[in-house]
This record gives structure tokens, C-alpha cells and sequence, in this order.
């Protein structure tokens, strides 16, 4: 008897995970880590270049450039705000989301061996930051997030005009 031939080639189960919002302490504590990391990488540069004073602006945003990636894209459609963005050397283990009414704020993990802890990539600074401004306000309770494929997809509906700031 010749075997079944099925339409559909099944392809093998993609890697995925569900990203945490975090938000009270444990956002600030994220924010701090980050513009703890700009600071000491803007003072190293600082010191590289002979502690030459002046370039204090053009130190930060270069360490801010090289500490927190870009590359969003955001995208409007209707009442909703959509985020996508490539990170193919992260983890989906432990990520993190901080929604800010105009701002969202991402740490992943880097891709390893899947047995590091994410305070043990903390600690060896094998930490992504990810940041992406909104053109329009969102309510942060409404988020809801993704990671596949190294791709994280986040969807957060706009606020309406009027609305207090909660957050």
C-alpha cells in the first residue's frame, strides 16, 4: 500500500516567547539600569578622549547610541499602535517591556546557551536595550506582546484624546 501524501509540508516549531510588561519600581529600576549604562559608557569615552571638556552632549549620544538600539518600526492603523522589531541575537528568556505613554522600553537577553540566567546576563552585560518613541499616546494597559523568530511584535491601542495620564 503507497503511503499518504499530504498537501502540506509541516515545518518544525518555531522558537517563541511571551515578553513581560513590567511597570512601578521594577520600570524605574529598567530606566535607571539604562541611563546607568549610557552614563559610565559616556564618562569611559569622556576619559578617551584626554577628559577633554565640552563634548559632554556629543559623548551621551553617542554612548545612548551604541548602549540602546533603534530600529523600530512603529506603525499607526486606526486605534492601535503596532511595534516591530528585529533582534536576532536575542533571547526570548526573561524579556521585559516598559510602556510609557510615548515611549517603550525593551531589555532582552542575548542569545546563549539557554542555561544563563538574566541576572547572570545582567551581570556580564550581555544585556539588548531597545528603545522606540510613539508619535501618538497609548494606553499601556492595552499592550499585548510577542517574540519569534528573534521578532518582536507589540500591539498597544492609542489613547483618546482627553484621557488622564495613568501612568
Amino acid at each position: 500500500m503507497p503511503a499518504t501524501k499530504t498537501p502540506f509540508r509541516s515545518r518544525p516549531a518555531q522558537a517563541s516567547a511571551a515578553p513581560s510588561f513590567i511597570g512601578g519600581p521594577e520600570a524605574e529600576e529598567l530606566e535607571q539600569a539604562i541611563y546607568g549604562r549610557i552614563r559610565e559608557r559616556a564618562y569611559l569615552l569622556f576619559e578617551e578622549s584626554g577628559r577633554e571638556p565640552g563634548n559632554e552632549g556629543a559623548n551621551w549620544l553617542r554612548a545612548e547610541s551604541e548602549i540602546v538600539r533603534s530600529g523600530a518600526q512603529v506603525r499607526e492603523s486606526g486605534s492601535w499602535m503596532t511595534l516591530t522589531a528585529s533582534i536576532p541575537d536575542a533571547s526570548g528568556l526573561g524579556m521585559q517591556i516598559v510602556i510609557r505613554p510615548t515611549r517603550v522600553l525593551v531589555r532582552a537577553m542575548e542569545a546563549g546557551n539557554g542555561h544563563d540566567s538574566p541576572e547572570l546576563a545582567q551581570r556580564d552585560g550581555r544585556e539588548i536595550f531597545l528603545a522606540a518613541n510613539l508619535v501618538a499616546e497609548v494606553d499601556p494597559q492595552s499592550a499585548a506582546a510577542s517574540f519569534r523568530d528573534h521578532n518582536l511584535h507589540l500591539m498597544v491601542r492609542k489613547r483618546r484624546a482627553g484621557k488622564s495620564n495613568g501612568s
